[in-house]
């Protein structure tokens, strides 16, 4: 009888689980993306897109700056949550990372270099002169080394009258002593000696059928990951995105040390920051330091458990909360 019980429930947890991702599924078919494979200054990027894309003009932006790996498909379920949730008043996109996207190589001859941490903030900026109107209200969305290059962003265009930002929001900060947490130190010697290795086994798994490919996927992130970080890692899987990945990687290990205090105290009233509880590369502590070193600075606490990874399984609350604030 108790052996029955328990096979009950494991085929109740079953059903919510894929019950639940059912949900997801249907929830992001209401709100289309738009993708788009463009140069930014000649590098090869992708941008997705929720309500109005590039093509046009919106009013009011949610950009979103993407962590390490940059492939932006990672953060559709995010997107398309945050669209719904403010109601369409904001078009909500994600630019990847340059090199972090899967392009044809026939389409930027001569362009397949790898780029590190100062040529990405130098590509976002770009990206932002050339792609977004002006007169358009921007709000900006870092996540991980997403919210460093936010800090350069702010720096950049302080004092340039066409592009407005108006608040910026930091999921899970990296933005200081990055080799001294504990996946930097993990890390480190990875990014190093080992970034060839790593990209051979990903050329390797790249050549896997693609429905194995999938099939393996799903069994590695489970049932309850949201559906667009499967075809994102899919992307991620190719040789050279990892390459881009690493080599990034390794530049952030070296380049951000020092907390740009003052940057983070000049741009404050813009600056909402987010730590996670248990982060292996913004502890907790960092927060505190934060708090001590610029009075009056938002930097709140994650209390819903939520992982640095947050596209992988809070993808929904977090659109919940960045909903909240952007209203507020």
């Amino acid at each position: 009888m108790d052996e029955d019980f328990a096979v009950v429930f494991r085929d109740t947890d079953y059903f919510f689980l894929v019950y639940n991702r059912m949900q997801r599924n249907l929830a992001a078919m209401s709100a289309p993306v738009t993708r788009h494979k463009v140069a930014v200054v000649g590098d090869p990027t992708e941008v997705l897109c929720v309500g109005k894309s590039l093509q046009e003009a919106p009013e009011n932006l949610v950009l979103f700056i993407p962590g390490n790996p940059g492939v932006a498909s990672y953060y559709t379920s995010t997107m398309q949550s945050l669209y719904t949730l403010l109601g369409g008043t904001h078009a909500v996109w994600t630019v990847s990372h340059a090199g972090h996207c899967l392009a044809l190589p026939s389409l930027w001859p001569g362009r397949q270099h790898v780029y590190d941490l100062e040529q990405q903030v130098w590509h976002k900026i770009a990206f932002i002169e050339y792609h977004v109107p002006r007169g358009t209200k921007l709000t900006l969305v870092g996540h991980s080394i997403g919210c460093h290059i936010i800090l350069r962003l702010l720096n950049h265009f302080q004092h340039r009258p066409n592009v407005t930002i108006s608040r910026t929001f930091m999921l899970f900060p990296t933005i200081e002593r990055m080799k001294e947490t504990p996946n930097g130190r993990k890390l480190w010697p990875v990014l190093c000696y080992l970034r060839w290795l790593v990209v051979l086994l990903a050329w390797a798994v790249s050549l896997l059928p693609g429905k194995l490919k999938d099939a393996v996927l799903e069994w590695h992130f489970g049932a309850d990951v949201a559906p667009c970080c499967v075809g994102a890692t899919r992307e991620l899987l190719h040789a050279r995105v990892v390459q881009n990945m690493l080599w990034m990687a390794h530049s952030e290990l070296l380049q951000v040390v020092q907390l740009d205090v003052e940057t983070v105290e000049r741009h404050k009233n813009k600056i909402m920051l987010y730590y996670g509880a248990s982060d292996g590369w913004c502890p907790q502590t960092y927060l505190e330091d934060m708090r001590t070193r610029v009075d009056g600075v938002q930097a709140v606490l994650c209390e819903d458990g939520s992982e640095h990874a947050f596209v992988l399984r809070h993808s929904r609350q977090t659109a919940e909360k960045l909903a909240r604030w952007i209203k507020s």
